[in-house]
């Protein structure tokens, strides 16, 4: 009798882990409430490897999205997920990838790449006047952690390439731009902006000290192959000093 009810233990065990591991990710996914500004597409696969065809928030579409849980991540105490999504051919779409964690020291984020059009982000920000942005920006994370007051952790770069902004019907070259990421010891998230020596150069430090206020400053220039509009413009911000640059500073 023993035997018996051992075995329908086992099968009853064996069954319920089948079940969990070939759980369709639509029915968890479509239990997940969500704010009216994104929708979802058709969504395949399991809740452990799975994929999603669109994802709308707002008026920006990532398409392939694809997940795999990262079961090696169990033996440090930490659930992981490796997310991906896009298509490498087409640059001018969304694309990227990265593993999520989350582990005893809350979420983080590691080996995060993400390529996407300038002027899908410029198109997010709500602006007093209307421009137009080109280029590639392209993110580099290493690792990244939230802490207090903003983050506990970050190592990473953003680069610009072919930076250019059409405001008024006039096109602004910038070069590459570059913006290094990490945390100070008091938890502020500090950046070093560099530009191009050919177009803008740019030399400015740039800290989130909490999420409210910031500060912006340092010297920007004219490059040596700066257009003539370039230069127009980089005169309204004031005299240069006896190197030719223009002091900005922005506090919040």
């Amino acid at each position: 009798m023993k035997q018996w009810i051992n075995r329908i233990t086992w099968a009853l065990l064996f069954y319920f882990i089948f079940l969990i591991v070939t759980l369709p990710a639509y029915l968890l996914v479509s239990r997940i409430p969500l704010d009216k500004s994104i929708e979802l597409g058709n969504v395949t696969g399991t809740v452990w490897s799975g994929s999603v065809d669109a994802i709308r928030i707002d008026q920006t579409i990532i398409k392939d999205v694809s997940w795999t849980v990262d079961f090696t991540q169990l033996i440090a105490a930490k659930i992981a997920v490796d997310l991906e999504f896009g298509n490498p051919r087409k640059i001018l779409e969304p694309q990227g990838k990265a593993q999520l964690q989350y582990g005893l020291n809350g979420p983080s984020v590691r080996d995060l790449r993400v390529k996407l059009p300038a002027d899908l982000i410029v198109q997010q920000v709500d602006m007093p006047f209307k421009a137009e942005a080109s280029g590639l920006v392209e993110a580099n994370i290493a690792e990244a952690r939230l802490g207090q007051p903003v983050c506990h952790t970050l190592d990473g770069q953003v680069n610009w390439k072919l930076a250019a902004v059409t405001y008024m019907d006039t096109n602004y070259t910038y070069g590459d731009v570059k913006a290094s990421l990490s945390c100070d010891e008091n938890g502020a998230l500090v950046s070093k902006i560099t530009g191009n020596p050919e177009l803008l150069t740019l030399d400015i430090d740039a800290k989130l000290t909490t999420y409210q206020n910031y500060s912006i400053e340092g010297f920007i220039s004219p490059g040596s192959n700066a257009s003539k509009q370039m230069r127009s413009a980089l005169s309204f911000l004031g005299n240069t000093d006896n190197q030719g640059r223009y002091y900005i500073k922005f506090t919040q």
